[in-house]
């Protein structure tokens, strides 16, 4: 458990302008960043029923607040994982960057590998790649390969994709050289790419009843997707489930 945690007085100036006499919405944001269950990186694991506990409030209402916080992209929340990630609350507690030979990238890089790769911990990586110096770290060389096409590149080469490349050479054009891999990598960063949000509740349940999700699952789909975290894999994962249910 943390000593402490950080939390600017500009956050009401930025990050909760948007979620202003939002109580439920505060309250929910303010366990996030101080629960005892929260890392430095604000990417952990943490039930709604723990906050709802924790906070002294319905499950309903600790849910509602949650949504207001992403859909106003404070956070970001894998309902299926339970996995939370608040956006800033990295460069709050750790820094807003670090240099390359700071022993707390490591520190970041291990924290982050232990977790699944999912578009929650993907966004992480993405949004703190450069100015942790994430890139160049063994542990996260899925993390980068990931990355879509048209992600800033670092100063430097990129040691992963350097490696990858050279494993390609060595194994020719074909199915399984590198025009195999690059295949295998778009297809992979396709499937782990969010949906795009829709503008509105009665259009994301069109969006999902279209593509078969089941009506006892639309809800919980409904969520992830309003929040972002809606993707192609996911949506195979419940319509797998409800194949083998049926």
């Amino acid at each position: 458990m943390r000593k402490f945690a950080s939390i600017p007085p500009r956050v009401w100036q930025a990050d909760l302008k948007a979620v202003r006499g939002n109580l439920e919405a505060l309250a929910v944001h303010y366990h996030l960043t101080t629960s005892g269950h929260a890392n430095m990186l604000g990417l952990y694991y943490v039930p709604v029923t723990y906050i709802a506990h924790e906070i002294g409030c319905p499950q309903e209402g600790a849910s509602k607040g949650l949504l207001d916080l992403i859909e106003a992209k404070i956070c970001s929340y894998d309902h299926q994982r339970e996995l939370v990630w608040v956006h800033e609350m990295a460069a709050d507690q750790i820094a807003p960057q670090l240099a390359p030979k700071d022993k707390r990238v490591k520190g970041v890089a291990d924290q982050l590998a232990m977790l699944p790769i999912c578009p929650v911990t993907l966004g992480f990586y993405q949004r703190y790649r450069l100015s942790f110096h994430l890139y160049d770290e063994r542990n996260l060389e899925e993390f980068e390969l990931l990355m879509p096409e048209d992600a800033e590149a670092p100063s430097k080469p990129l040691r992963s994709k350097e490696k990858d490349k050279e494993k390609d050479l060595g194994k020719g054009e074909g199915t399984s050289g590198s025009r195999g891999s690059e295949k295998s990598s778009a297809a992979s960063e396709t499937m782990f790419t969010p949906f795009p949000i829709p503008t509105s509740s009665a259009e994301a349940k069109t969006f999902l009843l279209g593509k078969g999700v089941p009506a006892d699952r639309i809800d919980a789909c409904l969520r992830n997707l309003l929040g972002g975290n809606f993707t192609p894999y996911d949506l195979e994962g419940v319509l797998s489930d409800a194949r083998s249910a049926a």
